[in-house]
């Protein structure tokens, strides 16, 4: 079984359940190319979308084909060696394994990167999307994935751009953990860490 999801539940509680590489259709060709540990607690949770008039997905079906869609656009479009974020939630209230627990996101190492599934300047994340990421976050503090002062920031703070949408960020903002750097005269995010702004590492 490969490192990536080795090390997950199937279920995070009240339903939410762990899709792996596997279940969702992953490619095997790059499941041995990641080559950038990410380091445990890790500091740092980034929430990014999908964006681009994407559409929510509400089956695991649906949300599968979305993953592998996501998946080979990194690698034939970005040139990317895999999918870019850690983790990805939809709105059937599941969480897909992207990178995982153990690997570097494209974005910033030092972070992990939840990304929800839609394009939520347009639509709004739905109950069962928030809680799935709460759970998420609980499970990773439990088991020392996160520090437990993690910071919590949207990517829109660590770069120009308008992700997560403006209906995800307007409520992480109020989530314990926001962290509002980059925002007024905030430093910028990951400062203290030594990371570079923008956060963009391509890796």
């Amino acid at each position: 079984m490969s490192t990536i999801h080795s090390d997950l539940v199937p279920n995070l509680g009240n339903g939410h359940l762990v899709i792996d590489r596997m279940q969702w259709g992953a490619s095997d060709l790059v499941a041995n190319k990641l080559s950038v540990p990410l380091k445990h607690p890790i500091p740092y949770v980034l929430i990014t979308h999908i964006g681009v008039q994407s559409v929510p997905c509400y089956n695991i079906y649906k949300c599968s084909i979305k993953m592998r869609t996501i998946q080979d656009s990194a690698i034939a479009e970005k040139g990317l060696v895999d999918i870019q974020s850690n983790f990805y939630v939809g709105s059937d209230g599941y969480v897909y394994v992207g990178r995982g627990w153990n690997w570097a996101n494209t974005y910033a190492n030092s972070s992990l990167a939840i990304t929800f599934m839609g394009d939520y300047g347009r639509y709004e994340p739905n109950e069962k999307q928030l809680e799935a990421t709460q759970y998420l976050l609980a499970h990773g503090l439990t088991n020392k994935f996160i520090d437990l002062n993690y910071k919590l920031v949207a990517q829109n703070q660590t770069k120009s751009s308008k992700s997560p949408g403006a209906n995800v960020y307007r409520i992480i903002k109020k989530w314990p953990h926001f962290y509002p750097c980059g925002m007024d005269d905030n430093p910028p995010c990951g400062s203290e860490l030594g990371l570079p702004y923008p956060w963009n590492a391509n890796m």
